[in-house]
């Protein structure tokens, strides 16, 4: 399969569901209840289901973990968008910066300098990450981590155009997998918060396009990776709620002849303003009256 996923909520395949083009939640009847988490996918009757995945507690993040990235995504955001108001850097913000950028209307692909940092190598380090034998398994022994950051998608963020990370190494023979990327939800995923929508079987040469009976849409709970072939074709959906839904991801490639994968076009800085040194946050009025007692005595 192209896809993979480490939790419980895997293990419960839904039944086929008739779908329309996409599985976004319709907003023509806001008294139709919430999907519950359980209900993982919406499919049509034409399309097989993936097997049921095996049930797994620990190829993922722990609620520590979780709460950690979480915070440390959110705080990143507010530093740069804080730094782009006192310096009003708003035209350079539609360009994008090395440390943030735009992927669609509300949509921000982020660099964070803090994941590099020994408080979070249960991400980075390949002895630590808990996903690391499923990759190894895919890419093999000598799998490498390329490339890392974090998606936030706002409320009410668009969806994404259809797209696929990579292209074929190869343009007339299919050939094995060469990368993968794990998105690590930090929130428990839903149809309205804007869960990412695959579409299955597009890894294969010849096969890219969207077709929509073959949609499939994992709605996991917070912490579980979801693995995919780096060329299979998805987009992040609208996000209807009304909280952020950001999500850790992490390239891994294989390496042949001792020279990894790297992809010069979705990881490069070069293209982007440098945003440089963070604007400090605003005293609040309390702060600023204990600083002004401070000097008085």
């Amino acid at each position: 399969s192209a896809i993979a996923a480490c939790d419980d909520d895997f293990a419960k395949v839904v039944s086929p569901v008739e779908s329309d083009a996409s599985t976004e939640p319709k907003l023509d009847n806001e008294d139709e209840p919430a999907p519950k988490r359980n209900s993982i996918v919406k499919r049509t009757f034409s399309t097989k289901p993936p097997p049921a995945f095996t049930p797994s507690t620990h190829y993922r993040l722990n609620e520590n973990q979780i709460d950690r990235c979480y915070a440390a995504c959110i705080d990143h955001y507010e530093k740069v968008m804080r730094t782009v108001q006192a310096r009003s850097l708003h035209h350079e913000l539609a360009d994008g910066f090395d440390v943030l950028r735009e992927r669609g209307r509300g949509r921000y692909d982020m660099e964070l300098d803090l994941f590099d940092t020994d408080a979070f190598s249960f991400l980075t380090d390949p002895r630590k990450a808990a996903w690391m034998p499923i990759v190894r398994k895919i890419l093999g022994e000598d799998a490498s981590l390329v490339h890392k950051g974090c998606f936030l998608s706002l409320p009410g963020s668009e969806t994404q155009v259809y797209h696929q990370d990579g292209v074929h190494l190869n343009k007339k023979t299919h050939k094995p997998c060469y990368a993968i990327n794990v998105f690590i939800p930090l929130v428990d995923c839903t149809m309205s918060n804007g869960p990412t929508e695959f579409c299955l079987g597009t890894h294969y040469l010849g096969y890219e396009n969207f077709i929509k009976e073959q949609v499939y849409t994992p709605c996991v709970s917070a912490g579980t990776p979801v693995i995919f072939d780096y060329r299979l074709g998805h987009r992040g959906l609208r996000n209807y709620g009304q909280c952020v839904r950001p999500v850790v991801y992490l390239t891994y490639s294989s390496v042949a002849s001792g020279k990894e994968f790297r992809d010069s076009v979705n990881f490069s800085r070069k293209r982007y303003h440098k945003l440089g040194d963070i604007a400090e946050k605003p005293l609040s009025r309390e702060e600023r009256a204990q600083k002004r007692r401070r000097q008085v005595t």
